[in-house]
């Protein structure tokens, strides 16, 4: 038997000599894209019928819009998405256009002139100084300031409002959600009620009593006096009016005017509590019952009590009390 023995080559692809007809080479083939011409596929146009020549690319019909006319159905189909995009733009601007006819377009607020800043600058300066009055002297003082200027309160007031424009919340909102769920024959006092908002906004009958009367139904008086009958009201509120000095006067006066069982309502400034629970003790001992606290909010407290029994506001075992005054930093 005859055997073969493959020659020596120079590299594995020169297979001259073998008996196999195989390729071996292993050289590394040359880096490099190459050109490769696309063919072109053959498209067939759809005929009216809707048939296409067999064995070819169908090319999908071109995009005409609603309102094209004959020109643009001439022109490629991309292009013609985009001109009815914009025609679909510009439609939709001209129906804002006829929404917004003859409404005035929002002013902006121009920035206050030299004079202008000088005298808001002066009004605050003057609800600071009213302000600190009221919360650092009796509420029979309070009432001798503005008998003897009757600008004070108004000039009081617009800085109050000014001041709860700031506010997250106003406390006054939370309290006439709670008045509106009470019996619609219910009667309220609302002390130091401001412009009287609590009564414009419940169904109940309201007693706005406050130092000055700005507004029509509003009592002028004293809130440790008030005019009303002994156990004639159901609510009492004091929102944020919890000012002067004689706070054991006004809590007694609730306690008068309130039926047995009656509620009465405070939201106070939380920075004004030193000691929530030597608060809630004096409310006691004038004859009140703790019905709820909600101590949760950041900036103020909200309290709920109930008349238990009658105190004599000339009863020496209730002590004096008050709590710390809520001064506005001076600018």
């Amino acid at each position: 038997m005859e055997v073969k023995v493959f020659e020596e080559t120079n590299s594995w692809g020169d297979t001259s000599g073998t008996s196999a007809d195989v390729n071996f080479s292993s050289e590394k083939k040359i880096k490099g894209k190459k050109s490769k011409k696309n063919k072109k596929r053959k498209h067939s146009e759809i005929d009216d019928d809707g048939n296409a020549e067999c064995g070819k690319w169908v090319r999908a019909p071109k995009y005409y819009g609603l309102e094209s006319s004959e020109e643009e159905k001439k022109e490629s189909p991309s292009k013609l998405k985009r001109k009815e995009r914009k025609r679909k733009h510009k439609s939709e601007e001209e129906d804002e256009e006829e929404e917004n006819e003859g409404i005035a377009p929002e002013k902006k607020q121009k920035p206050l002139s030299y004079e202008e800043s000088l005298r808001e600058s002066l009004k605050g300066s003057r609800f600071r100084f009213i302000n600190e009055q009221l919360y650092t002297q009796s509420s029979r003082e309070a009432l001798k300031i503005f008998e003897e200027d009757e600008t004070a309160f108004t000039a009081y007031h617009e800085g109050y409002r000014h001041q709860i424009s700031q506010w997250p919340v106003n406390p006054l909102d939370r309290i006439i959600k709670q008045v509106n769920k009470m019996p619609k024959d219910y009667v309220i006092v609302d002390m130091g009620c401001g412009d009287a908002r609590l009564s414009k906004s419940v169904f109940q009958k309201v007693y706005s009593i406050d130092l000055v009367s700005t507004v029509e139904g509003v009592i002028k008086a004293d809130m440790s006096k008030v005019p009303l009958e002994s156990g004639s009201v159901n609510v009492v509120v004091y929102c944020l009016s919890l000012m002067g000095t004689n706070l054991k006067d006004f809590i007694l006066e609730a306690n008068r005017l309130l039926k047995l069982n009656g509620q009465m309502k405070i939201a106070e400034v939380a920075s004004r509590f030193d000691k929530v629970n030597f608060f809630v003790d004096f409310v006691k001992k004038c004859g009140f019952e703790l019905v709820h606290q909600d101590l949760s909010a950041n900036l103020f407290y909200f309290f709920t009590f109930k008349k238990s029994h009658d105190v004599n506001s000339l009863n020496k075992k209730v002590p004096n009390f008050s709590l710390k005054p809520c001064l506005y930093k001076k600018r």
